[in-house]
């Protein structure tokens, strides 16, 4: 057996010189016993996909289709399979949407983004209609003028009254229905200070008026004003918001609120504020678990630090453009970027968080005017 291997060998040797002349000599023929070189490594990898840690997975059907059998009856044979991307995209859905809050800054560039998408949007707000940013605000269609005093019931009547007049067709036609309602009202206040309180009914009022007054009962008095207000201006508007929502709301629609991250903590400074808001982020929680089960109706609550509006600076004491640097402004979140993700959760649901959730979002700007906002699921 070795002996014929040995002489294999060298016949072996003939037969591949012999294939190497019939290439025309200069080509490399590879042995049977060497081993296939291994491809090159890829120079360009595809980019790995963003994901919001938050969204769920899409329900998008698969890119390839097959085709209907070929009219020409050879069998009934179906063609090869074609991209779908061949077929023109169907024409985007008009959304319609209500704004509670809409002459406020978030609130006008909610509507302005909305409308930009041409879709259909209400305003709602306690502004008087006439008054410029109201009414008349760019990408706002009809306009609903609610009380600015009263009880959460009258605010609840009233702002159903407006909707049902610009969705339900008077001639017993088709009603329109809600794709998402936004509550975007809200309002701050600080604590009451009583020494100051003090010096300023001392300097205002006689000495008479002086000894009849208590002061510190009118203290507590301004302190539960102070709370009331802020429950009016902050927890009331969402509970109108959700019950309109759930008469006239679509099945699978989103309601959004916007709530604050500073009352996910003890808000020393501030009590009658961060009730309101925790107050809000209750019901907002509570209202996501039910309303999900009844209409599938996504409730998200979305929580900023502050938003850049000219009265949040001015709270601050000022504006950044003494080039100071303050760091306090490179932390507010800019109404547009908050507009752009709500947008998104309306057009794109597999985006959105789970109903009942809470989105903290946090301001990446830059001095440069650059940046944005991330979005983070705390609750």
């Amino acid at each position: 057996m070795l002996a014929t291997s040995k002489a294999a060998a060298p016949a072996t040797a003939t037969l591949l010189r012999a294939a190497a002349a019939s290439c025309g000599g200069g080509a490399r023929v590879r042995s049977p016993f060497q081993r296939r070189p291994s491809p090159p490594p890829a120079t360009h990898r595809p980019p790995a996909t963003i994901v919001r840690p938050f969204a769920r997975s899409s329900t998008s059907k698969s890119k390839w289709v097959r085709r209907r059998p070929s009219p020409d009856g050879e069998g009934g044979r179906y063609d090869a399979y074609a991209s779908s991307f061949d077929d023109p995209p169907p024409p985007k859905e008009v959304k319609t949407v209500l704004v509670i809050g809409s002459a406020g800054v978030l609130g006008r560039t909610l509507v302005h983004h909305f409308g930009r998408q041409e879709w259909d949007v209400l305003g709602a707000d306690v502004a008087d209609p006439d008054e410029e940013g109201a009414g008349d605000a760019e990408g706002l269609g009809t306009y609903v003028h609610l009380p600015r005093e009263g009880t959460m019931s009258d605010l609840t009547g009233e702002l159903y009254r407006g909707v049902s007049r610009n969705l339900v067709d008077g001639g017993g036609g088709a009603e329109t229905k809600l794709d998402a309602v936004v509550c975007a009202s809200g309002g701050w206040a600080g604590d009451v200070d009583l020494l100051d309180m003090m010096e300023t009914h001392r300097e205002s009022a006689t000495s008479s008026e002086l000894e009849d007054v208590d002061v510190e009962e009118e203290y507590a008095r301004e302190c539960a004003r102070v709370c009331e207000r802020m429950m009016r201006l902050n927890y009331h508007p969402i509970v109108a918001g959700s019950q309109v929502g759930r008469r006239f709301m679509k099945r699978g629609g989103l309601f959004v609120i916007i709530g604050a991250s500073a009352a996910l903590s003890p808000t020393p400074g501030m009590l009658g504020y961060g009730s309101a808001k925790a107050a809000a982020h209750h019901y907002l929680q509570t209202w996501g678990q039910s309303s999900d089960k009844e209409s599938a109706t996504t409730s998200v609550g979305i929580l900023p630090l502050m938003i850049d509006t000219p009265a949040n600076r001015a709270a601050l004491g000022g504006d950044d453009d003494d080039g100071g640097g303050d760091e306090r402004y490179s932390k507010m979140v800019k109404p547009i970027h908050i507009a752009t993700e709500i947008g998104s959760w309306i057009d794109e649901p597999h985006l959105r968080p789970h109903s009942g959730s809470m989105v903290k979002v946090i301001a990446k700007e830059r001095r440069d005017g650059s940046g944005g906002a991330a979005f983070h699921l705390v609750r």
